[in-house]
């Protein structure tokens, strides 16, 4: 249950193996730094500085002539001591070229995918500094990028669209056979996942890492495992109870193989429904509903967290609700002041001059 339950420590397991592996391809005098990093950070933490580290010393192998031919692995640390604050710039000029393909084309990388790289070199270089391999951290006096003006669309549902997508769900028409029996077998639970994302904004990840036991009809609370592995409880309202319960009483007990599967939402290929199985879902239904752009489980999320703010105007439960440590990110992301704000907003006599 909760954190503690097999498929947590599965997944965690999964992830700290391919950390180690990646871990293997670095240094020596890397790999004591993604060790404190498994230790002292979350998994997916280190991780992902694991992968970012082996970046940096992909690009030393790739700029260096001395370091071209050798593997990542016999890089020296003298290589390392060498480096300037400009060699940092460079890098960070090297990033943001971008190297990932999207339909054929290379795209630059992003302001968040720099600071995250860089982020992690910093830690790195701390790292080198404490353990005396080296005197001076060349990343102090390198240029830092400038974060972009944010003015990427944050997508989000409206009231319609929110109806027209629980319809679609509701309504199992589709244009094959095929489809349409595979729709119907899967319905309620279908029905149950958008209405829970709908209605908790709680991340894919909490959602399908849900068991049967994290339901409790007599608390009118589920309890779901956040980003950071802390168990959280939250409480559900009358639609969601009802959704669940329709789909726990019907068309579980049909999906489920194993009666000792633990997972709440089951495929049909009878075992805990996956976080891609999820997203194609929500895309699959959007579409169905006439939304023309992707919809994602993170649109359902930025639906409810911003309707929650323009309902109650309280942006600290909002933060609360979603599981946010830093309330920075809920009013980014989630704040955005619907029309009927703004009208009244206009309208206030926050002077009190109108009786004049």
């Amino acid at each position: 249950m909760g954190e503690n339950s097999a498929y947590y420590n599965s997944l965690y397991q999964k992830r700290k193996d391919a950390t180690v592996q990646v871990k293997k391809l670095l240094p020596q005098h890397a790999q004591g730094f993604i060790d404190e990093c498994i230790l002292n950070s979350q998994i997916n933490t280190a991780y992902n500085y694991a992968h970012d580290i082996l970046f940096f010393y992909q690009y030393i192998k790739e700029t260096n002539p001395i370091c071209e031919k050798l593997e990542i692995a016999d890089i020296t640390i003298d290589v390392v001591k060498e480096l300037t604050h400009q060699d940092i710039t460079e890098y960070q000029i090297y990033i943001a070229a971008g190297h990932k393909k999207t339909n054929g084309v290379v795209k630059p990388a992003s302001s968040s995918a720099i600071a995250r790289k860089m982020a992690a070199l910093r830690k790195y270089f701390k790292y080198l500094i404490r353990y005396d391999y080296l005197t001076e951290d060349p990343t102090i006096k390198a240029v830092s990028k400038r974060a972009d003006n944010d003015n990427k669309e944050i997508r989000r549902l409206n009231e319609e669209q929110v109806k027209q997508l629980v319809k679609a769900v509701s309504e199992t028409n589709v244009d094959s056979y095929h489809s349409r029996m595979l729709s119907e077998q899967t319905a309620k639970r279908d029905l149950a996942i958008i209405i829970l994302l709908l209605r908790t904004g709680i991340r894919v990840s909490e959602c399908v890492g849900l068991d049967l036991s994290d339901v409790d009809f007599e608390t009118n609370t589920i309890t779901i495992v956040r980003k950071g592995g802390a168990a959280d409880e939250l409480k559900i309202n009358e639609m969601i109870r009802n959704t669940l319960k329709d789909y726990i009483s019907t068309e579980r007990p049909v999906l489920l193989q194993d009666e000792t599967d633990p997972a709440l939402f089951i495929s049909l290929k009878h075992r805990r429904l996956s976080l891609r199985s999820v997203e194609k879902m929500i895309e699959k239904y959007g579409k169905k509903a006439g939304y023309n752009k992707r919809l994602t489980p993170h649109t359902l999320r930025r639906t409810f967290g911003t309707s929650l703010y323009n309902n109650t105007g309280d942006i600290y439960m909002v933060a609360s609700i979603l599981g946010h440590k830093d309330i920075n990110t809920t009013s980014k992301h989630y704040t955005a002041i619907d029309e009927k704000r703004k009208q009244m907003a206009v309208e206030i006599d926050i002077y009190n001059m109108d009786g004049d």
